[in-house]
């Protein structure tokens, strides 16, 4: 069996051994983190991905030209593609670690699990359901190869906590650290607004604008993301627009299935912030079709829905029938185990089929 196979079934025994109340949870996470990690920040980083292949552009070329750089000519360098914070922090790593590119890895794994374990702990009502889900959404193996993205989307894990307690200046403040190290991540700078809506005219209103918007300026967004992204072309094969495009699919069945089992609250909530996220990512996905960098964009919103999912099934959540309790929690324990298996196959499925993810190497089998 390959790593990640073993990974799931070590993830699925730790959640049936430590399932329970809060402190259980905080003792599966200690688990799921360790075991993700490894498998994330101790991979042969010579074994496969865009690691391995050494190309312009790549990680490796990245790190090497950057350490090689003086630290006084990273700063204007990097205001060409705005990525000012990734720069700083590969030149300072490859200096600490004498230009060692699988310590640059696993530091950066390091920091990025941290994250989204914490921010699975503290926010979901099921860790183990939304490890499945980070795993099912294919957001643990895109974080392999999407360093950049992969520290800001963590990063805007911090910043998604100011929505939550009601501090804007603390969002912000971390929503531009993203994008210090991704420029697009400032595509979040609107969540904290948009996280406090309703579902109603003015929500609708804003998405019908986003849509006139992203249409009218694609152009332009591609350029300047394609300038972020330091690439000279993100276009992607016709199989790679069939999976983007049945993404959006995905996306528009999750927003209706949410929808009819626990519909939006009248308060501020958590689970109505992670709704309107799910909308604004939808709108973005839609024109994956153009490049895939919109997808990209969709991610930042997206990625949140390893709580959203999980809060769809939360015991005692408001389901559109309140008419046979009984009958409703059992039918969403069946809903949640098809969730959870569907994320295993579709996770199992796209690494143990790819040849960006295998022949999986850790680095001490080199």
């Amino acid at each position: 069996m390959t790593a990640y196979t073993w990974l799931v079934i070590l993830l699925v025994a730790a959640a049936l051994m430590f399932r329970g109340n809060q402190k259980r949870s905080t003792q599966f996470m200690i688990i799921a983190f360790l075991l993700l990690f490894i498998v994330m920040g101790l991979r042969d980083v010579n074994a496969f991905g865009s690691d391995a292949s050494g190309t312009h552009g790549s990680y490796p070329i990245i790190f090497r030209r950057e350490g090689n750089t003086a630290w006084g000519a990273i700063g204007g360098k990097s205001l060409k593609n705005y990525n000012i914070g990734f720069n700083y922090l590969t030149k300072l790593i490859y200096v600490l670690t004498e230009g060692n590119y699988q310590a640059f890895v696993t530091i950066i794994s390091l920091f990025v699990m941290i994250s989204y374990s914490r921010f699975i702990l503290k926010y979901a009502p099921s860790p183990i359901q939304s490890v499945l889900c980070f795993l099912g959404l294919l957001y643990y193996p895109f974080l392999f190869d999407a360093l950049k993205q992969g520290i800001a989307m963590a990063i805007l894990l911090f910043a998604f906590d100011g929505i939550m307690e009601k501090k804007p200046i603390k969002f912000i403040i971390l929503t531009v650290l993203a994008a210090a190290f991704h420029f697009p991540a400032l595509v979040f700078l609107p969540a904290y607004w948009i996280g406090r809506m309703r579902i109603g005219r003015n929500y609708l209103l804003l998405l019908a604008v986003l849509l006139v918007l992203t249409y009218a300026f694609r152009d332009q967004l591609i350029t300047l993301m394609l300038r972020a992204y330091g690439e000279g072309d993100s276009g992607v094969t016709m199989e790679g627009i069939r999976f983007l495009r049945n993404k959006v699919l995905i996306m528009i069945a999750l927003a209706v299935f949410a929808v009819f089992i626990r519909p939006p609250e009248r308060e501020f909530s958590l689970y109505n912030s992670l709704l309107m996220f799910l909308g604004v990512a939808i709108i973005f996905q839609t024109f994956c079709g153009y490049n895939n960098i919109f997808e990209r964009l969709a991610d930042y919103y997206f990625h949140t829905s390893i709580i959203l999912i999980p809060s769809i099934f939360e015991k005692g959540g408001k389901t559109r029938s309140q008419g046979n309790l009984v009958q409703n929690e059992k039918l969403l324990d069946y809903a949640t185990v098809v969730v959870c298996a569907f994320a295993i196959w579709r996770f199992l499925t796209t690494v143990n089929n790819s040849s960006v993810y295998m022949p999986y190497r850790f680095l001490w089998q080199r």
